[in-house]
């Protein structure tokens, strides 16, 4: 009886500890991005609605109204990526197909966090708005070769002309 129950016991903890780890990892990723959600949420609320209004336009119209003194490239860029477990779950849905939602959670964070921060830049560069904005993404591999080949993160970069009154 003894036996039989070491028996089960070793079974169900080689069965459920390799998923243990990336259990907990994805746990520890979806908190750790709901902080920074929040943070970034707080921080767009500080600065205003984002990209709301004509001084900052992602075309290239011509801004007739605003006069300008001179212009200067804005440039930020960002990586960002999914946990372990965050990336292990994804693999596994994507066997059965649909949504990836922590995928999507990645990217929306990424796309406004760099937003944020080319703002930022205009604001420290003494720019009162910006214009032809460009978001780039691009995703970034550490697999060692061609037959591996798992997205690690995603890399964001932004940029934006400046406008100097």
């Amino acid at each position: 009886m003894a036996t039989t129950s070491l028996y089960v016991v070793y079974v169900a903890l080689s069965v459920l500890v390799p998923f243990l780890f990336p259990f907990l990892s994805y746990l520890a990723g979806r908190w750790y991005q709901g902080r920074l959600m929040d943070a970034l949420l707080l921080n767009e609320k500080q600065q205003g609605a984002m990209l709301q209004n004509d001084k900052f336009l992602s075309t290239s119209s011509s801004m007739i109204t605003m006069p300008a003194q001179s212009s200067t490239l804005l440039h930020v860029s960002i990586c960002v990526g999914p946990s372990f477990g965050q990336i292990f779950f994804m693999w596994f849905k994507s066997l059965f197909g649909g949504r990836l939602h922590s995928y999507d959670v990645v990217l929306d964070y990424g796309r406004r966090e760099v937003l944020l921060r080319l703002r930022k830049q205009a604001n420290d560069f003494g720019c009162s708005s910006m214009v032809n904005i460009r978001i780039e993404t691009s995703t970034v591999s550490f697999a060692k070769n061609s037959k591996d080949s798992r997205t690690s993160s995603v890399e964001f970069l932004a940029f934006a002309t400046g406008i100097r009154p």
